[in-house]
Order: structure tokens, then C-alpha cells, then sequence
């Protein structure tokens, strides 16, 4: 039941703020667990603030421990920031080195 209620709440709490400030920001919802892609930071702060205060006039909290914004390190954005990894659905997402097709490594 525990799904099912998330998602009603969420439909009410998130999808409908997220479609009418932030139309075009792509996002990941699997039940309470969310993943928005923003393009900047100053983006990511704006969201976070909209989303406490949505919450907060919908009488939920945002886990004060997984709700961050993290830093997607790569090649391009060589950048330093206090969270660079995140976990999502059981899966911790990182920047990793790999090795490209004539063995240089980014």
C-alpha cells in the first residue's frame, strides 16, 4: 500500500509542480525515489527550494539526509563539489575513468 500511496501524493506534490514551473527538466520517479537533471547549479537550487516549499504546504518532508545536490563529474565538467555520487533505487552513480578505443583514459 505503501507504493501506491507514494505515488498519489507525489502524483499531487511533485509531477504537478515540476510540469508547470520546470516544464522542461527531465526527472526519474520511481515511487518516493526522484532524480531531476538540471543544467545548473543555480537550476538545481531554484528546484530545491520550490520542492521544500511544496512539500512543506503539502505536510511532507524531504529526507534531510538523501535529498542533495550532486555534481556530475566528467570529462567537460572538471569542477569540484561536495557530492559527486548518488545513490537511486539500490544503484550509486559516480564518475568513473574508462579506457576510449585507442586506449586514452578520461
Amino acid at each position: 500500500m505503501s507504493p501506491l500511496l507514494a505515488n498519489l501524493f507525489l502524483h499531487y506534490a511533485f509531477d504537478i509542480l515540476i510540469n508547470k514551473q520546470f516544464p522542461n527538466l527531465p526527472f526519474e520517479r520511481y515511487a518516493d525515489d526522484i532524480v531531476c537533471h538540471c543544467r545548473t547549479k543555480i537550476q538545481a537550487e531554484q528546484l530545491l527550494n520550490s520542492l521544500k516549499e511544496r512539500m512543506t504546504s503539502c505536510h511532507l518532508d524531504l529526507h534531510p539526509v538523501k535529498t542533495k545536490i550532486a555534481y556530475c563529474k566528467d570529462r567537460k565538467r572538471l569542477g569540484f563539489r561536495s557530492y559527486t555520487r548518488f545513490d537511486f533505487l539500490g544503484f550509486t552513480f559516480q564518475a568513473r575513468s574508462v579506457q576510449d578505443k585507442v586506449g586514452n583514459i578520461f
